[in-house]
């Protein structure tokens, strides 16, 4: 495996890691792992590791990784086993994995699919403010458009539109205005009023659907 040409297309993605000292060793049997995985990859150029500080008993690295196309290197960052491998490994050994890739143009909600992954309560924040109106909606509307359905039949379409929408639609798009929220890049007041926001939407909700009584009667 050779750096490639300089008249070569690359597309480079930095990631910094934080690893503690005794944990080290482990930390460069992932990134082999790693390594080899991506090799495999399409577009896949050059993966080199930086030893960037040694504080104390937390070690610092910095991978840079370079594909041909800003696409095969999200398609890579995206791969379910790399994922796998690397939530393993946070749960486990408590390695920290931060990155910045050289894109351009790119919005920043595709940056955010290849960052850290936010915590689930998080997460299931945005998917609670999104499902619980695309439920509420739901529930009136599909017994008046399909009559000939019974309830476990109704239950099983509503179900599935609302996955299909909050997946696929909702939250990614509310995720763009909750992304440094999403990232941990947020002060501690900062913090505090990204969460009161997002209650604040639930309840505003409710009080709206409490509004019309009648339509879910």
């Amino acid at each position: 495996m050779t750096n490639p040409a300089p008249s070569q297309p690359v597309f480079e993605y930095v990631f910094e890691q934080e690893v503690r000292t005794s944990q080290v060793e482990r930390f460069y049997t992932l990134n082999e792992k790693l390594r080899a995985l991506a090799s495999r990859q399409p577009g896949f150029l050059h993966q080199e590791r930086r030893l960037v500080k040694e504080d104390g008993r937390i070690t610092r690295f910095e991978t840079i990784l370079k594909f041909d196309t800003a696409d095969h290197c999200i398609s890579w960052l995206d791969h379910p086993e790399r994922r796998r491998l690397l939530n393993e490994e946070e749960e486990q050994a408590g390695f920290a994995f931060r990155g910045h890739g050289n894109w351009d143009g790119y919005s920043r909600w595709l940056s955010s699919r290849v960052t850290t992954q936010p915590p689930i309560w998080k997460v299931n924040l945005l998917v609670l403010l999104t499902l619980y109106p695309t439920a509420m909606l739901l529930t009136p509307i599909l017994p008046r458009m399909l009559k000939g359905f019974d309830m476990p039949g109704l239950m099983l379409i509503s179900n599935a539109l609302c996955v299909a929408a909050t997946s696929w639609v909702l939250v990614p798009f509310v995720s763009r205005f909750y992304l440094r929220w999403l990232e941990g890049e947020l002060g501690t007041p900062a913090r505090i009023l990204a969460v009161a926001s997002l209650l604040a939407l639930l309840a505003i909700l409710l009080i709206v659907f409490q509004s019309f009584p009648a339509i879910w009667g």
